[in-house]
């Protein structure tokens, strides 16, 4: 039947179905044997492309990690200033000494200091500082500011501000100003 086949068809029907034959038999083949490996070989060099952006970024993580670590170290700076490893018996010491030496720089004549406890709140404990300072307006400005960039977090929780007597000079009074500073430090549950 198959020979009969042949003699009696048309050439080119013959050749048609050969052709379209080797075409289902390529086809298959590509289907069956190399799209599978076409399909591994993209996911293999997708995910050599995600390893080596890891890599690239691996670079920058110590660089990220240092950068943070710079800025964790300068936020405890500004939360605790340089009171941030000493211990409470040092504390109080530490800040009359702080305070004397911003006032040396500031033009402040610092009156008095007398330190005393204050209250806990929530988890921690208050630190009080009676000081009594003589100053003008501006050298006063300047001294809250060093306090701050100093001593960190350090609060006024009270304060009054009144004029020295008569003065001759009236273009910068002094001003007797008495304020309480407050230092908040952790309490230690240990």
């Amino acid at each position: 039947m198959n020979s009969e086949f042949l003699q009696t068809s048309n050439p080119r029907t013959v050749g048609m179905m050969l052709i379209i034959i080797v075409f289902l038999v390529v086809t298959i083949q590509v289907l069956y044997l190399l799209w599978p490996q076409i399909k591994a070989y993209r996911e293999l060099d997708n995910r050599f492309f995600i390893l080596q952006q890891a890599a690239v970024g691996q670079d920058g993580l110590e660089e990220q990690l240092s950068t943070t670590r710079t800025e964790v170290e300068e936020l405890s700076y500004q939360l605790h200033g340089d009171m941030a490893g000493l211990p409470d018996n040092q504390m109080e010491s530490y800040i009359i000494g702080r305070l004397q030496k911003i006032s040396w720089n500031t033009d402040v004549e610092l009156a008095s200091i007398i330190p005393g406890k204050g209250r806990q709140v929530q988890s921690f404990q208050e630190t009080l500082f009676n000081v009594k300072i003589h100053a003008s307006y501006f050298d006063f400005f300047q001294w809250l500011q060093r306090v701050n960039q100093e001593l960190g977090y350090i609060v006024v929780k009270r304060f009054e501000i009144s004029p020295i007597g008569r003065q001759v000079d009236d273009s910068k009074p002094k001003l007797n100003i008495s304020l309480i500073l407050v230092s908040y430090r952790m309490v230690n549950d240990g």
